[in-house]
């Protein structure tokens, strides 16, 4: 059975993007994951017809930072590396649950290993899936035939405010996939949290 992902990111869109722009140019880890990732770099975004997310608060206990983990573009943490598989594992937090897995050459820093090749989204796209799954899975997207590109599709996941009464609000999501040689090289899923504060 299938490890699940939980819950991808792509909200530095709006907070980081020049920021991580800037930081790739002297940051040897922040050029490492966007050179994997294409974090930021999709400029429309395909309306998804299901949000990417798993059971429960999309936010989980995976966007929590561990002390003495690798930080890169201001607001990502560098959890795992599958050596094996040459598959990477991040995640970002402020406002946000953001996470990101990728596959990338070993990178300039020390973390644990992990197999991560078993893991999926909550919708069932892995490392690997074809792009025909991935259109199919978001419900259509552009048609693409070059080696290597990036597509973005975008969703409401549902919240709840931490305020008391809780309210039901909308956290905006947009999900980043690249894709090279027809096969899904990294998956960056961003969930905004603000609305819930």
């Amino acid at each position: 059975m299938k490890q699940r992902l939980v819950g991808f990111s792509i909200a530095t869109v709006v907070c980081a993007c020049g920021f991580g722009a800037a930081q790739a140019q002297s940051d040897p880890l922040t050029a490492w994951f966007m050179r994997a990732t294409s974090y930021n770099t999709v400029a429309s975004a395909t309306k998804m017809s299901k949000p990417e997310v798993l059971p429960g608060k999309p936010a989980g206990m995976n966007c929590l930072w561990e002390d003495h983990r690798p930080q890169l573009a201001g607001v990502w943490e560098l959890k795992r590396y599958d050596r094996t598989h040459r598959i990477a594992l991040a995640v970002a937090t402020t406002d946000q649950c953001s996470v990101a897995l990728f596959r990338a050459p070993a990178p300039p820093v020390s973390v644990p290993d992990a197999d991560l090749s078993g893991y999926t989204t909550r919708l069932g796209l892995h490392i690997g899936s074809s792009y025909a799954s991935v259109r199919s899975t978001y419900g259509g997207g552009p048609e693409k035939s070059a080696s290597h590109f990036a597509v973005a599709y975008a969703s409401n996941a549902s919240g709840e405010t931490i305020s008391l009464p809780p309210k039901k609000v909308a956290l905006p999501q947009t999900v980043t996939i690249v894709v090279d040689d027809g096969r899904v090289s990294a998956i960056s899923i961003y969930t905004d949290l603000a609305p819930e504060t």
